[in-house]
């Protein structure tokens, strides 16, 4: 009876172990996965699951890298919650329209309130260090940046953060609305330096590699005695801003401008009373503006307030979007907090 029931656990033990090596045989390596079906599965994930695919395995890597543009860019806009946890650091809650929460708290952020989005990054402003923090939540990648020499109402902040080529590094740069001077820093060189101007700017913009400013000024030969232009602004090898000439700003439709793309057109809008928005976009062809409602195209509107914003293109039909506001030929949603994934992994890489 030992004999016996000593054999059968052997030959258990032996077909137990001949039965794993068969199996870890016919298990193939998560790597060779066919990239094909990988490519499928990648395009259904969440936003903040995207970098850690990325980072599983070099096969992986190679694949979600050269795709990692439209795999942002497929994703919607998702409503954005910042809240304060114990820590005193913010936490962010990202919900996409199909009802998918993603959160995380962000470093740097302890005693710091929420200024603005630009190319994916949180803007976070110190209270009493009057300095910033720039944090992109999906990445979690920070930049610091010291207090600028000049600091009004928070509130009237324009910020973008752009890449020099020429330097090799990042430059975050503010505007206060209605301010001659444009402020700018280069990450890690603990300094400010400024471009400034004749005239008041209302507005800045990184788009297809160059900043573009909306500038104000007194016209005599206007009917409302004012005027608005649009403006380049260049870093190197001398800040400065170059006036450019376009045939028809539109005067007398917008009165504070802002500025808004998508990843093809630069627009610019502006709101009125009784949910009223005009809008033209610029055909760099003909440096002219064109009314949106002549460019039969379809795009949604997005904006955080006066902070940022972006335009959308979406199909006629697309049910994430039937519930939102339309007015003109355009759909427009403001007074929400937006991020846009679009913009997540992407660099405002100025061509100088």
């Amino acid at each position: 009876m030992t004999i016996t029931s000593s054999m059968s656990r052997n030959q258990n033990h032996n077909s137990s172990k001949r039965i794993k090596t068969c199996d870890n045989c016919d298990v193939a390596p998560w790597s060779d996965l066919n990239h094909d079906a990988l490519f499928i599965v990648m395009m259904r994930l969440r936003v903040a699951d995207f970098v850690a695919f990325s980072e599983v395995c070099k096969s992986w890597r190679s694949l979600a890298l050269p795709n990692k543009k439209r795999f942002m860019a497929s994703k919607s806009p998702m409503l954005m919650r910042i809240s304060t946890c114990a820590s005193n650091k913010k936490r962010i809650c990202l919900e996409d329209f199909e009802g998918g929460k993603s959160k995380t708290t962000l470093p740097h952020s302890g005693g710091r309130f929420y200024l603005g989005l630009t190319c994916g990054y949180f803007i976070m402003f110190g209270r009493e260090t009057k300095d910033f923090w720039l944090v992109n939540p999906i990445t979690r990648h920070g930049l610091h940046f010291p207090p600028v020499p000049i600091f009004y109402c928070e509130s009237r902040i324009r910020a973008i953060l752009v890449f020099s080529s020429i330097i090799s590094k990042w430059v975050f740069v503010i505007l206060y609305r209605f301010d001659h001077f444009i402020w700018f820093s280069i990450a890690g060189e603990g300094a400010w330096n400024h471009v400034s101007s004749t005239s008041p700017i209302i507005d800045i913009h990184a788009f297809k590699g160059k900043i573009y400013t909306i500038n104000y000024v007194y016209d005599y030969d206007s009917d409302r005695g004012e005027a608005r232009h649009l403006c380049e602004m260049r870093l190197n090898p001398d800040p400065k801003l170059t006036l450019l000439k376009t045939k028809n700003f539109p005067k007398n439709d917008l009165f504070l401008p802002k500025f808004i793309s998508s990843d093809e057109n630069l627009y610019l809008i502006d709101s009125f009373p009784n949910n009223l928005w005009k809008v033209y976009e610029l055909d760099f062809g003909e440096m002219k503006w064109v009314p949106f409602e002549e460019t039969r195209d379809e795009y949604a509107f997005f904006f955080n307030g006066f902070k940022h914003g972006a335009a959308v293109k979406i199909e006629s039909k697309d049910p994430r979007y039937d519930d939102l506001d339309e007015s003109g030929n355009g759909r427009f949603i403001a007074g929400n907090m937006w991020y846009f994934p679009h913009e997540c992994l992407n660099v405002n890489l100025l061509h100088e």
